[in-house]
């Protein structure tokens, strides 16, 4: 708990905050390259959904990869995803 006029940690108030990862997915349209997107997120299944949300008829994603120690250096902002 904490001292009067400090607010609780977020471990104790039950509001963890959830470290954000550059997830690597993989998209793939009939007739073209494979192409890998960089998107920060602080799960897979976000990182999906965001580029879910711009798919087009026949466009098969997956995620084929992380980034957590290097995002720093991508220099991405929460939700920002980009062609790697």
């Amino acid at each position: 708990m904490g001292k009067v006029g400090q607010p609780a940690s977020a471990e104790v108030s039950g509001c963890k905050k959830r470290k954000r990862t550059a997830y690597l997915i993989g998209v793939r349209q009939k007739r073209e390259a494979t192409r890998v997107y960089a998107v920060v997120a602080t799960s897979a299944e976000a990182a999906l959904a965001q580029l879910d949300q711009l798919a087009v008829d026949g466009m098969e994603t997956g995620v084929v990869g992380a980034l957590s120690r290097v995002l720093w250096s991508l220099g991405l902002d929460p939700g920002e995803m980009r062609l790697v």
